[in-house]
């Protein structure tokens, strides 16, 4: 049949796709290994600060689950 792909075209075609997947996997492992973070690090208050905080928790929201961060921040509301 003359419309058909050889069996050495795919294989070829096969070893291609191995070499490229391994050498995209080798490139993305490397980026992450270059990828710096920088920790944040708090800054010391003195004792003889007060603040206040407050926290509301709404027991209508919905719930959900998800990943992330949460900032407080202590404003004192002498200097506000």
């Amino acid at each position: 049949m003359e419309g058909d792909v050889s069996n050495k075209t795919i294989l070829v075609l096969v070893v291609l796709t191995v070499i490229i997947s391994v050498l995209g996997t080798l490139v993305v492992l490397s980026e992450v290994n270059n990828v710096k973070v920088s920790p944040q690090v708090a800054q010391p208050v003195p004792n003889n600060q007060n603040g206040y905080v407050m926290l509301s928790i709404s027991p209508n929201a919905p719930k959900m689950n998800t990943n992330g961060y949460v900032t407080l921040s202590i404003v004192d509301n002498k200097k506000v």
